[in-house]
């Protein structure tokens, strides 16, 4: 067998055993990370009333704290997520108990990173969980 063989084989044999992990499957449902939905919230049967209690519940990693960063003026940005309610500054991480949960439709994590390249300053340093309302509490 010639060497060119053996490796179009290793090739070969290597791609059968990948994992699929694209394809969209996930074990534990809906679920994913950086959101969190109404519809996830009543699956979960989360008896919470508030927005804050639905996120500690079932994210509360996007409460966590990553620290304090001092600014150039000499004060000190939060070291908590900021809040934003359809794309507009809310307030802090506490902000979200004068949500009720059944008027928020969707939130959304994102990290220093991510929330700098879509709030640009105004995002903070510790990253922003974002509140998408529901049609009825709009109005």
């Amino acid at each position: 067998m010639s060497v060119k063989h053996l490796y179009l084989m290793a090739v070969v044999a290597s791609m059968g055993c990948a994992s699929g992990g694209t394809s969209g499957s996930n074990p534990t449902g809906s679920r994913k990370a950086n959101t969190l939905t109404l519809d996830e919230i009543a699956t979960a049967h989360a008896d919470v009333t508030t927005a804050y209690d639905a996120v500690a519940r079932l994210r509360p990693n996007w409460m966590a704290s990553h620290g304090v960063t001092s600014t150039m003026g000499g004060g000190t940005d939060t070291e908590y997520a900021t809040v934003f309610v359809d794309g507009q500054p809310y307030g802090g991480i506490e902000s979200l108990r004068a949500i009720p949960v059944y008027h928020v439709s969707e939130f959304r994590y994102y990290n220093i990173t991510e929330a700098g390249a879509k709030y640009g300053l105004r995002a903070g340093s510790s990253g922003v969980i974002e509140v998408t309302m529901n049609l009825q509490s709009r109005l």
